[in-house]
């Protein structure tokens, strides 16, 4: 009977231990929400890079460059490189 029972407790360590893996690292499914997410920040990101280009080029006009100052501030350009306005451009 003792032996019975030294088998059955070194099978269910065993087990534990065999299954102690599946515990320790993020899901499957954990990443892909990450990765979801990611993709949606990145997504984002150049919607929001894309409306400031459309509000910085309508503030400076159609065919006039534009450059973002260190202050936040949009410098507009004349087609020959000549500082025309500074615009505080929100998008």
């Amino acid at each position: 009977m003792n032996h019975l029972l030294n088998y059955a407790l070194a099978g269910v360590a065993a087990l534990v231990l065999s299954t102690a893996y599946l515990l320790d690292a993020p899901s499957e499914l954990q990443a892909a929400i990450d990765t979801a997410a990611a993709a949606q920040d990145a997504r984002q990101a150049v919607l929001t890079e894309a409306r400031f280009a459309k509000a910085a080029q309508s503030a400076c006009g159609e065919n006039a460059g534009w450059q973002v100052r260190a202050d936040g501030a949009v410098q507009c350009f004349t087609h020959r490189g000549h500082k025309t306005i500074v615009a505080k451009v929100t998008p």
